[in-house]
């Protein structure tokens, strides 16, 4: 029944689309992230000098807080804030309806009422008097979930001109201080949709029944837990069949050898190891080993010797050879010579008959 009731949870839940995240930060950060579904977060190049950076996993203390509503909580343990406003630029691309998520988390005050700030697009304000402790508590992320137009190389949000908010095709949102407190941000992501289209129905489920949910984290991680259990188990059960087999071949052999040879020493329950390990099979694979190695070394020797002859047998080819065209050579010559020899013997006749 649980099983069940996880699997219906997991089929309605709406995890973000890592595929239609157009950009992420994750500020305050000094390397890039990849969440657990699959979102790359770049690292914060803000250069602002005059915003600061807090790194919460160097606290002990802070980094052993569980984070509630989130399944990244790394990306709450670094924020920037500034004792000013400040902004941050989104590159923007193509028209359309977008949705940015503003993620953030309060880690120092634990009163509601202590920070307060709000959210702008260019002059336009988007989220007024944010209080992330009176909406979630410490240690909790909220995560505001904007939806905006993008038109004409200007942004609309609920159908209102938000004036200023693209320079240089870049959004400019805008963290604008209160007196109350330092505005500050741990994360932003820019999502290809409305916000229908994200994660919020499951963020809102998350966040109205926490427990619930990480009690099915809970089951699942046990239930996977289970199945690999089973499947060591059934590899375990695998290697004992193949074993027991190698047994029952290694008895088979015990059973042939001492029938064969009835005059060999009967050797104790353990089959073809022990036989190898026993004074008599010892001896056996001894003598097997000096068989081979003087085969192998006749064999090598009769190869040489092959060799051997062949090369005499060439040189002695050769060197018939060598002498047959000599002999050619010195018969043509003296056949050469008669044939001159004869010649001036009828010139020198024709020349006294004139």
């Amino acid at each position: 029944m649980i099983q069940l009731f996880i699997i219906i949870a997991l089929a309605f839940s709406k995890p973000l689309n890592p595929k239609k995240v157009i950009y992420a930060i994750n500020c305050g950060a000094p390397s890039n992230y990849k969440s657990p579904s699959g979102i790359q977060y770049e690292k914060d190049i803000q250069t602002d000098p005059e915003t600061v950076v807090a790194d919460y996993s160097l606290n002990s203390e802070v980094a052993s807080q569980q984070i509630k509503y989130t399944r990244e909580p790394e990306i709450y343990l670094t924020e920037r804030h500034a004792y000013k406003s400040f902004s941050y630029q989104i590159p923007l691309q193509k028209e359309g309806t977008y949705t940015l998520i503003l993620k953030f988390a309060e880690m120092y005050f634990d009163t509601k009422g202590k920070r307060v700030f709000h959210i702008k697009f260019g002059q336009q304000r988007v989220v007024e008097k944010l209080d992330v402790v009176a909406k979630v508590g410490k240690f909790a992320s909220n995560d505001e979930y904007i939806e905006f137009e993008y038109v004409a190389g200007q942004v609309f949000h609920n159908n209102v001109l938000c004036v200023d908010a693209v320079q240089e095709g870049k959004l400019q949102v805008n963290l604008e201080k209160t007196k109350f407190d330092n505005p500050y941000i741990h994360g932003i992501v820019l999502y290809a949709g409305g916000i229908i289209e994200t994660d919020y129905e499951e963020y809102q489920y998350m966040k109205e029944n926490w427990e619930k949910v990480i009690n099915e984290e809970k089951i699942k991680e046990e239930l996977e837990r289970q199945k690999k259990s089973e499947a060591k188990v059934k590899r375990k059960e695998r290697v004992k069949i193949r074993n027991d087999h190698l047994n029952e071949l290694e008895n088979e052999f015990e059973v042939d050898d001492q029938s064969q040879n009835t005059s060999a020493p009967v050797t104790q329950r353990g089959g073809l190891r022990n036989f190898i390990t026993s004074p008599f099979g010892t001896a056996i694979l001894f003598s097997s080993f000096s068989i081979g190695v003087f085969i192998l070394k006749n064999l090598i020797i009769a190869i040489s010797n092959a060799k051997i002859k062949g090369t005499e047998k060439e040189v002695i080819e050769t060197k018939s050879k060598q002498e047959k065209q000599v002999k050619e050579k010195s018969e043509k010559s003296e056949q050469s010579e008669k044939k001159n020899k004869t010649k001036d013997i009828k010139e020198k006749s024709k020349a006294k008959q004139q």
